[in-house]
């Protein structure tokens, strides 16, 4: 698989084995020093994307992209049964039932 021309932060995150958190304040301290600090990012209508030359450059040579970074969306629902589509209701379509806490003196 090719890797594509801009990475999506966590992408450049992953080529360079460091978290979403850290990569993210990267990209905000490369905006806030006018490019003299941080990770290379662009602004590309509301998302950010890391030039894939840019971080090739900062790596001295061509990068790889983990597979584990680049899935599928519907791969990703199939990890995670719970993820934000899901409902919080019963099959039956009425709230879970309150459970009542028990305590003691």
């Amino acid at each position: 698989m090719s890797v594509p021309d801009f990475l999506t932060v966590e992408e450049a995150a992953a080529v360079m084995r460091i978290g979403r958190t850290a990569a993210y304040e990267a990209t905000r301290q490369w905006r806030a020093t006018d490019g003299a600090e941080g990770i290379p990012v662009v602004r590309i209508g509301g998302t950010l994307r890391v030039p894939r030359r840019k971080i090739e450059e900062l790596a001295g040579g061509p990068i790889e992209v983990p597979t584990r970074v680049v899935e599928s969306p519907t791969a990703i629902d199939e990890r995670w049964p719970m993820s934000c589509t899901s409902s919080r209701r019963g099959t039956t379509g009425e709230a879970p039932a309150e459970t009542a806490l028990q305590f003691s003196a």
